[in-house]
């Protein structure tokens, strides 16, 4: 009887199926444990309980995405670009949980888009639907309690006076009553703070950037102090 070996090889090759098979297994573990981690932070990062603020924002940071969402818009860019850095104000700055920052930075970027594409007031004052339902999702997740209807229009009537250089003591006042309503200051306390917000804006829309940038967040840096002036108050009457 003949004997070609074919036998002799058949444990070694059932041995290295078997280390094949074990290091197969020992792979797939691992990849679980990685998407069952990864599952486990995207959970985490969605629904992980925020505490969202209308205070909560860093001058610097805030004043720099603002002046980068006027120049988006004036330089009509896409709209993914101006919805990622509302979204970075709504999630980074004011806290707001992923969901409702997306969904607040949706209806803001619509707004903005169409206030700036509008041919004629007409047209302009169709943003404010999205703008409004963006100001509710922020009222809702910071409790800040504001009139919706009220700081929308408000905020719109910046909007328009900003093209305007000649209304400049309007965009103050506006601004100033804007930010007090929002955040329950009083509009004389908040005029040196719409100062600098309407100059801040005059100066984006001559296309001066890094002037704005630097004026902008030195407005927000005069409203964290006046919210930090109110919570020592509040906390010395106790």
């Amino acid at each position: 009887m003949g004997f070609d070996g074919s036998h002799a090889n058949a444990p070694q090759i059932g041995f290295a199926l078997g280390s094949h098979l074990n290091q197969y297994g020992i792979v797939a573990s691992l990849f679980l444990k990685i998407v069952l981690v990864g599952m486990v932070a995207v959970a985490g990062y969605f629904f992980w309980p925020h505490r969202s603020s209308l205070n909560a924002f860093e001058p610097a940071q805030i004043g720099e995405l603002e002046v980068e969402v006027w120049r988006l818009a004036q330089m009509n860019k896409n709209r993914r670009d101006l919805f990622l850095t509302l979204y970075r104000i709504a999630e980074g700055q004011y806290r707001l949980p992923p969901i409702a920052a997306i969904s607040n930075a949706w209806y803001t970027s619509d707004a903005i888009l169409t206030f700036e594409r509008g041919a004629d007031r007409a047209d302009q004052e169709r943003a404010l639907v999205p703008l409004q339902r963006a100001l509710v999702i922020l009222n809702d997740q910071t409790n800040a309690g504001y009139d919706v209807e009220v700081v929308t229009r408000l905020e719109m009537f910046a909007w328009m006076l900003s093209e305007d250089k000649s209304k400049h003591g309007q965009l103050v006042s506006a601004i100033a009553e804007q930010k007090a309503l929002s955040y329950r200051l009083s509009a004389a306390d908040c005029g040196p703070a719409a100062e600098e917000f309407a100059k801040a804006r005059r100066l984006a829309r001559e296309g001066r950037w890094s002037e704005a940038v630097n004026v902008n967040a030195a407005g927000w840096k005069r409203l964290k102090n006046l919210l930090a002036a109110q919570a020592k108050a509040k906390q010395d009457s106790k």
